[in-house]
């Protein structure tokens, strides 16, 4: 009985070793992560402001109108005393194209704040490309 249970277990595993190693060999394009150019940026529109509960609470909506879906990793702000911040979202914001998604950030004070930026990444099959969506076959 042990017998026949380790084939199945090595008969599975080979299985999945055996799918894994074909996915090597694709004639498939591979898709490749690159980040959004400033054009594909205007693309986005992003509206931000602060909750009337939490002054220190700043809150983005941001809207997608580019090909493909997108998703920002970050945002960085500037201070008006020069300091810098720099913020990861975890988990990242995706935003499906024509779609609209909402994050916020919490100890930016509205009275200090200069300037923010988003850092967002699209998958591509060359550099220069449109923003493909890799689930799309």
């Amino acid at each position: 009985m042990n017998c026949i249970r380790l084939a199945a277990a090595l008969a599975i595993g080979l299985g999945c070793a055996t799918a894994q190693a074909m996915g090597w060999f694709s004639s498939a394009p591979k898709m490749i992560q690159t980040e959004l150019t400033a054009a594909e940026l205007r693309n986005l529109s992003i509206q931000s402001g602060w909750s009337s509960d939490d002054p220190q609470l700043m809150m983005f909506e941001v809207g997608n109108q580019l090909s493909g879906p997108i998703f920002c990793t970050g945002a960085s702000f500037e201070f008006k005393d020069g300091r810098k911040r720099n913020q990861a979202f975890e988990p990242k914001l995706y935003i499906p194209s024509k779609a609209t998604r909402r994050v916020s950030v919490r100890d930016i004070d509205k009275t200090s704040l200069k300037n923010f930026g988003f850092s967002c990444l699209c998958m591509k099959y060359t550099p220069t490309g449109p923003c493909e969506d890799p689930f799309k076959k």
